[in-house]
């Protein structure tokens, strides 16, 4: 006859089935029969009629989460217990979970209203590839449980320690990006974590990244109302070493911040509070971490002391540490294939090779130099042009005086030739001033030098006087 099988004849190993040695008939393990700490479900323990108890994974300030069995699937789970250290204990030789003290009722009962609050809003989120998925939660021994699915791997602290204990900064970003994407959606419904660190994030043997332990779960005080101190040392940003602190994904996105710098440091920055006095965080690049400016950049922000210099959302920071990556994934395939910098001729005009560079394709042939003169070159052609003209103008002008050195000296006017000059002179002395200044203001408004336009208005005066002699009886015939 087969033995029926209950609770106290089930392998915790395979959810085999016991011999009366205690032995597992499918797996051949003998049972672990070593009794729990008293603040602990007795192992065996049944809840709801449906989770088998096998041992406790580990504990919190907010509650205990145990391995267990689901015994209408015959699958693993984990069951995450609502009990906050100090304010409640267990009756011996029972499940019940009692508040130890009056002053600690209200706290307690206001905590256990929001832990199956958050447990409801949690089962709603579904499918999300970087968090733990909740599939059932009750209340039974004056508590409450989430039912979470089991991951079967090591926390991220201990995948550190077995990688030498740091990481490069692209390795980590790559593991963490699931959890970071699915916070997005969390977030968005007003639900804040409180308590990410590498012992909270977990990476399966199917190298999957969950972010675990929501115990510290809740939602977003936006209007500063007074919440409970709870935190973890080394992780927590300020605000929430304040009971009215103004807590959002800008908690979390500090310690993601510290997550990270752990990661590619091996060492955890000052505490927050500690900064607010004075701040000795060393950028992970002096301690020869390998990482990008752009990505120091980004997590130097996501580390900022006070919130408002934070980034506000878990998408800004993504955008700032995957920026180059996601700008990558967004390009279309035709665009995105690779261009190869050939370098132009050393015949073609520089402003060609630019053209061409900018281009980045052969098909593409720059327009001609004349269509792409830009009004900087022009300024420099005309400058050039009217240095170029005076230039010449200067040549001309010391050719003409060293002509005028060159002439030969004129002999001595006679008494006749004297008494003309000087009546000539009188006549004439008005219209040729007018004459000449009428010239010299024509010539000043050209681009000639004045010097220049003293010359040409004298030797324009010269030209045009004539003596009275030769008025009188016309030019001489020599």
């Amino acid at each position: 006859m087969p033995k029926t099988r209950t609770s106290k004849n089930i392998c915790l190993h395979c959810y085999g089935t016991l011999d009366n040695d205690r032995v597992c008939l499918s797996c051949r393990k003998k049972a672990d029969d070593t009794p729990a700490p008293p603040h602990h479900l007795p192992q065996r323990t049944v809840l709801a009629e449906k989770y088998l108890i096998d041992k406790a994974l580990g504990e919190g300030g907010f509650g205990i989460t145990y391995l267990a069995w689901d015994i209408s699937r015959g699958i693993k789970v984990a069951i995450k217990e609502y009990f906050p250290s100090g304010y409640v204990n267990r009756m011996p030789r029972s499940n019940q979970v009692i508040i130890n003290s009056k002053q600690n009722q209200a706290a307690s009962n206001r905590g256990l209203k929001r832990f199956i609050d958050e447990a409801k809003v949690l089962a709603k989120v579904k499918n999300l590839p970087g968090i733990v998925s909740v599939r059932d939660f009750f209340s039974a021994n004056g508590t409450a449980y989430i039912v979470m699915e089991y991951l079967d791997g090591i926390s991220l602290k201990k995948y550190l320690q077995r990688k030498g204990g740091k990481l490069p900064c692209d390795d980590i970003l790559n593991i963490l990006r699931p959890v970071m994407e699915s916070l997005v959606s969390v977030h968005k419904l007003g639900l804040i974590h409180r308590d990410i660190s590498p012992d909270n994030i977990i990476v399966t043997k199917n190298s999957e990244v969950k972010l675990i332990d929501f115990g510290a779960a809740k939602q977003s005080n936006l209007d500063g109302k007074s919440l409970s101190i709870v935190l973890k040392q080394g992780f927590a940003p300020e605000e929430q070493y304040r009971t009215h602190g103004e807590q959002g994904p800008w908690t979390d996105i500090y310690a993601l911040g510290v997550t990270i710098y752990y990661a590619i440091t091996g060492t955890l920055p000052p505490e927050s509070i500690q900064r607010l006095y004075k701040d000795t965080i060393i950028r992970p690049s002096e301690k020869g971490a390998e990482i990008s400016p752009t990505q120091e950049s980004a997590l130097m922000k996501s580390l900022a002391v006070f919130a408002r210099h934070r980034y506000q959302d878990v998408t800004q920071m993504m955008n700032g540490l995957y920026g180059s990556r996601r700008q990558r994934a967004a390009v279309t395939p035709a665009s995105s294939r690779p261009v190869l910098s050939v370098p132009a001729r050393e015949s073609e005009p520089a402003e060609r090779q630019i053209t061409a560079r900018r281009t980045g394709d052969a098909t593409t042939r720059p327009a001609p130099m004349s269509e792409r003169r830009t009004a900087d070159e022009l300024r420099r052609t005309a400058a050039l042009q009217r240095a170029r003209t005076l230039e010449r103008t200067r040549e001309k002008a010391q050719t003409g005086a060293a002509e005028k050195i060159s002439e030969p000296p004129r002999p001595a006017p006679t008494a006749q030739e004297s008494f003309v000059r000087r009546e000539r002179e009188q006549s004439a002395a008005t219209p040729i001033k007018e004459q000449t200044t009428e010239r010299t203001v024509t010539e000043t408004q050209s681009d000639t030098p004045p010097t220049t336009e003293r010359l040409k208005s004298t030797t324009i005066a010269r030209e045009r006087k004539l003596t009275l002699f030769e008025r009188l009886f016309g030019k001489k015939k020599r």
